[in-house]
């Protein structure tokens, strides 16, 4: 109760702060319009200086509209500061900051091209037109919309080409997603490249609200420039910045509930007992408990006890709180733009205690971010860009031990609370004291009361950018330097107190197990995720017309370090980036792109490699034949080719011979030791980077004015240069270990499609679109141990690079006589009735590992997103689903689960397809991988509705507002599941021993002062 007060008394509190705000601001078009102002003169040309009549003339935020007569001229009363815009159909629309002294105006607009939207890319911004590779690009309403917390979930399915897997159940401020770009194509790390505003960050702590939109960088000819780090593909993150033209401020207040996706049930003590001595029967051992006494209504429940521990420690079915409240302010002038954002965030996790028997150390965490981006015009062509973002998060937990963190404590109390079995110990014994026993000395109404853990992370980066155009020497020619650098740092203090539990015997003694200890101890100490990087560059770049030609070029040298916690030596790249581009009558298009770049990884004179690649386009709508289509409005064919490395996740220093202290001898009487040395794999003076050759062709069109767009591609990689194990192609007979060489090859190719559709029909406005991404590995060659022709099957060489192996299952045994006339015995267990039967593959008589082939794959190879938008009146709705498919998902329930309870087999009830077989406290013959747990996995996930309601601009006016929106959101709302036993199919342990997903249900106020 004292929570919920506390949560209401803060809200009400920012409520307060906001309205008195609000009731206090006055805005500056009412100061204006007590001003007179004066009459501007001003003319309209096109790009080669025509005059241009009919172009309209408007004022930002107001209702004067003007249009230029035959010679272009217009004349407008205006007052300082206004914003004036100007719009020709087939011309960009152009906007214009008055000054006190404009005057006489002339306006120069530029033709308006199909696809000329600019994006960020490699080191740079260009036209997407001007593009012959793929890019996939969100914009800010769509990360806001997918977000509640963390930026990961708007990645989710929303960018083609981009595969967001849950690895688990939810994790406190960690990343909850392993990202992969096209697939996978290497058997080590395939994580792509994550920029912020062009350096490596950390993105899970971002402020969703901070991020203007997300690139995807997919194909040579931009990842290329990255050298031996682009490989695996490349997400680059914008934050907001001023606007000269805008000045505003928002608070958003944004305030709910969470509570668990799947919690699955448990068995009470009855069943647990009964599935108890039912293995030990089946392993031939006489039963461990009376049953009957579980089921007495007058059963003593201190020696018998049956405690629900979910039911009285975690809320399933009610809610808990989850806040997040910013303020965001932007706009300058000519001279200078800001951009700067505080936000708050807070949630709380799902245990309890029962009422009345104290309280809770809770988990949870509590995050404040700061950005400030500002942009300075110093004069004489110099240029100041500016970032800096810091983060304070606060993680907390109930305490475990000194070597378990926050999110590793949460895993583990709420495995205990589902493991624990019913009738293990009762919560609290009949003289008041806490139950237990000496297998199970935590208990867990002890453990949430003894006190906490909290880890505070602290995050610092700064960017500086310092630009000078130096057109006065070249035309379209500008010079910049950039400094940056991250600061990471993690600390945990952790208060705790000792408990003792008592084991009440069938004698009515008490047994003690632990120590009671009233005084609290303390813990604490840095962690090890400390990391600093620093990134220095410093670049060229170029950009101008001739008549039809177009010339575009980039130069950047660049040195990124990252000093890691411990005794080890940083990373080190260093290299020289390059980019040329072309293009003829804005139709065809020509790039050759590279670098050449060396990491500290690799040995002296082995460091550095060169990553060239090349690609065109033809913009094919600009051609005489098509250009007057009133269909196609713009239609491009592109294809690129190139060279692309990865070092993410290689062994480092195989150049090194190691040699490791240990091996003692022993000599003299009487006999000591004397720590030895020996010598280490040894090195490997060649090893290098993985190469990846990428092969990209596709097309992107527009229809029906634009309201129909299409973008597809085909992509093809042959990953090389992959290090493999010498160990399985060297005797072992050389006596030594040996280090990994570069001898694996992999391919990996398939296909991505978005389509999106927009259109007003009179007031109602509808956005819907999709993306689609199957892609598919192939392992060509890892120089694998040779098998025998008989055990062919054990290769991975042509299957998935995340195939798995395990046995082929062909039902279950139900009589001995079955299993005698196989034949067969296995190496987990005495084979008996009710065990699963396994293919014996090599026809040998054993079942043991050499009977386990490729038996599924574990990622998806179809991933897609959909959305609709819908705008009307004020009112607004909008829609977010996203899926996969094409891998399979292996559950294997606990043997004493529920399902295993309900559906196993017994002499009585099994059969040959009886979902469970026999349980078993000896055998681990059913516990092994293999087809009998197997499920094709399909996720379809309802991951975000949101509804909102704009107010009419005249009621917001009345409240000295420019804007006000009252919204609800929802987060993940439904997924299918598996019919094993309804879990998730990524995060199949979600909910069941790890962590649940959560739910979201979200009510929101935007206000724009």
């Amino acid at each position: 109760m004292s929570q919920i007060k506390t949560n209401t008394l803060v809200n009400n509190s920012l409520l307060a702060l906001i309205l008195l705000f609000c009731s206090s601001h006055v805005f500056s078009q009412d100061i204006q319009d007590q001003t007179l102002g004066y009459e501007l003169s001003g003319i309209v040309l096109d790009n080669e200086g025509i005059p241009l009549k009919d172009a309209v003339i408007a004022l930002q935020e107001k209702s004067k509209v003007v249009k230029t007569n035959s010679e272009g001229v217009f004349t407008l009363h205006v007052l300082p500061s206004d914003v004036l815009t100007c719009s020709y159909k087939g011309f960009r629309t152009e906007k214009v900051l008055l000054e006190q002294d404009t005057e006489d105006l002339t306006i120069k607009m530029l033709p308006f091209l199909e696809e000329d939207e600019l994006v960020n890319v490699a080191y740079g911004v260009y036209s997407k037109r001007e593009l012959s590779g793929a890019v996939s690009i969100i914009k800010e309403s769509v990360v806001k919309k997918n977000s509640v917390n963390a930026i990961e979930q708007a990645l989710n399915g929303t960018l083609s080409g981009l595969s967001s897997i849950k690895n688990g159940g939810h994790k406190i401020s960690e990343s909850n997603y392993d990202f992969y770009l096209r697939g996978l194509a290497t058997t080590g790390n395939n994580s792509p490249l994550i920029l912020v505003d062009g350096i490596d960050a950390n993105i899970n702590l971002l402020d969703p609200k901070e991020i203007e939109s997300v690139t995807v960088l997919k194909e040579a000819t931009e990842l290329a420039m990255y050298g031996m780090r682009g490989a695996n593909g490349v997400i680059l993150i914008k934050t907001k910045r001023g606007d000269k033209f805008n000045n505003y401020m928002n608070v958003e207040i944004r305030t709910g509930v969470q509570k668990p996706d799947f919690i699955t049930n448990k068995l009470n003590a009855y069943q647990y007992t009964t599935l108890y001595n039912e293995a030990s029967a089946n392993d031939g051992n006489s039963p461990v408990f009376n049953t009957s006494n579980y089921l007495s209504t007058n059963r003593d429940i201190y020696h018998y006890p049956d405690t629900d521990f979910p039911d009285l420690f975690l809320r399933k079915d009610t809610q808990h709180v989850y806040q997040n409240f910013n303020f965001s302010t932007g706009g300058g002038n000519n001279i200078a733009q800001y951009y700067c954002l505080v936000g708050y965030m807070k949630q709380d996790g799902l245990f309890t205690v029962p009422v009345g028997l104290g309280n809770v150390n809770q988990a949870g965490e509590e995050r404040y971010n700061f950005r400030s981006n500002i942009d300075v015009n110093l004069g004489k062509g110099f240029v100041l860009n500016t970032n800096i973002a810091a983060v304070n998060d606060n993680r907390r937990s109930p305490w475990i031990s000194s070597g378990t963190n926050v999110n590793n404590s949460v895993s583990v109390l709420f495995n205990r609370i589902m493991t624990t079995p019913a009738n293990a110990y009762p919560l609290i014994n009949l003289d008041g004291s806490l139950g237990g026993t000496s297998e199970y000395q935590n208990n867990i109404l002890g453990t949430l009361q003894a006190g906490n853990r909290i880890e505070t992370t602290r995050q610092l980066t700064v960017k500086a950018k310092l630009s000078k155009d130096l057109g006065s020497l070249i035309k379209g020619l500008s010079v910049n330097v950039v400094y940056s650098f991250e600061n990471y740092n993690s600390y945990y203090e952790g208060r705790y107190t000792g408990f003792a539990v008592y084991q009440y015997d069938q004698d009515d003694n008490y047994i003690k197990y632990g120590v009671d200890d009233t005084k609290v101890t303390t813990s604490g100490g840095q962690l090890s995720d400390y990391y600093k990087d620093i990134t220095v560059m410093g670049g060229l770049d170029y950009s101008n017309t001739f008549k039809d030609h177009q010339i575009t070029a980039a130069l950047v040298a660049n040195q990124y370090t990252s000093r890691i916690s411990g005794d080890n030596p940083d990373y080190k790249w260093l290299g020289t980036s390059a980019r040329i581009m072309y293009g003829f009558k804005n139709r065809y298009y020509a790039q050759v792109s590279g670098a050449y770049q060396g990491s500290n990884s690799f040995a002296s004179g082995k460091r550095y490699g060169f990553f060239p690649s090349g690609g065109v386009s033809w913009v094919v709508s600009e051609e005489p034949f098509l250009n007057t289509s009133k269909v196609i409005n713009f239609f491009k064919l592109r294809g690129s080719y190139g060279l692309v490395g990865n070092d993410f996740g290689i062994t480092r220093f195989l150049h090194r011979q190691e040699y490791i202290q240990g091996n003692g001898y022993g000599f003299g009487n009487p006999n000591g030791s004397v720590t030895g040395t020996y010598e280490g794999a040894l090195s490997n003076l060649n090893a290098s980077w993985e190469k990846s050759y990428k092969t990209n062709a596709g097309f992107d069109i527009n229809m029906f004015q634009r309201t129909l767009t299409l973008s597809f591609d085909y992509f093809h990689e042959n990953r090389k240069n992959i290090l493999v194990d010498q160990g399985n192609v060297v005797p072992e007979i050389i006596g030594v270990d040996l280090s990994e060489y570069n001898a694996g090859r992999i391919t990996n190719k398939g296909v991505e499609l978005q389509l999106g559709y927009e259109n007003q029909f009179g007031e109602v406005f509808i956005n819907v679109g999709g993306n689609a991404t199957i892609a598919k590995s192939n392992i060509e060659d890892l120089k694998e141990v040779t098998y025998s022709d008989q055990e062919q099957y054990r290769y991975r060489k042509g299957n998935s690079v995340d195939s798995y192996f395990g046995f082929i299952a062909d039902g279950i045994y139900t009589n001995q006589a079955q299993i005698d006339a196989d034949a067969i015995t296995s190496s987990y267990g005495t084979l008996a009735p009710g065990d699963i039967k396994y293919l014996d593959l090599n026809n040998d008589g054993i079942i043991n590992d050499a009977d386990k082939k490729v038996i599924g794959n574990s990622l998806p190879e179809l991933i897609y997103g959909v959305h609709l938008g819908i705008e009307f009146k004020g009112f607004d709705f909008y829609c977010f689903a996203e899926g996969t498919s094409k891998f399979t998902s292996h559950i294997m329930p606990s043997q004493f689960s529920t399902y295993a309870f309900n559906n196993r087999w017994t002499t009585t009830t099994g059969t040959a397809s009886s979902a469970y077989p026999r349980v078993s406290l000896e055998s681990t013959h059913n516990q092994q991988t293999s087809t009998f747990w197997q499920e094709r996995g399909h996720v379809f996930r309802l991951a975000t509705l949101e509804f909102g309601y704009t107010f009419p601009k005249k009621l917001a006016r009345s409240m000295s507002i420019s804007n006000l929106r009252l919204f609800a959101n929802l987060d993940n709302l439904f997924s299918t599941t598996n019919s094993i036993e309804n879990r998730d199919f990524e995060a199949v342990n979600a909910g069941y021993a790890d962590y649940p997903l959560l739910k979201t249900y979200l009510l929101g106020l935007s206000i724009n002062l």
